[in-house]
């Protein structure tokens, strides 16, 4: 099943066990776009997507629920 970005990045958040406001705090962006994004109401930019996935450590593709089951490193 695909996740969408938001979707995966509550998972991720959540498997860090970090708040909204602590990713927010360790990216450096704000907690409404975070909210905004998780919700589905906005795409981040490619900038900031690659930040994101720099940041969990996990692919793009996987960032934005592309990843074909496996877990890629």
């Amino acid at each position: 099943t695909m996740l969408t970005i938001g979707a995966q990045l509550v998972k991720l958040r959540h498997s860090q066990s970090l708040t909204q406001y602590q990713l927010s705090d360790k990216t450096g962006l704000t907690r409404a776009p975070i909210s905004h994004y998780e919700k589905n109401r906005r795409e981040p930019d490619i900038k900031t997507l690659i930040m994101l996935a720099d940041f969990f450590k996990v692919s793009l593709d996987e960032l934005v629920g592309e990843s074909g089951g496996g877990e890629r490193h």
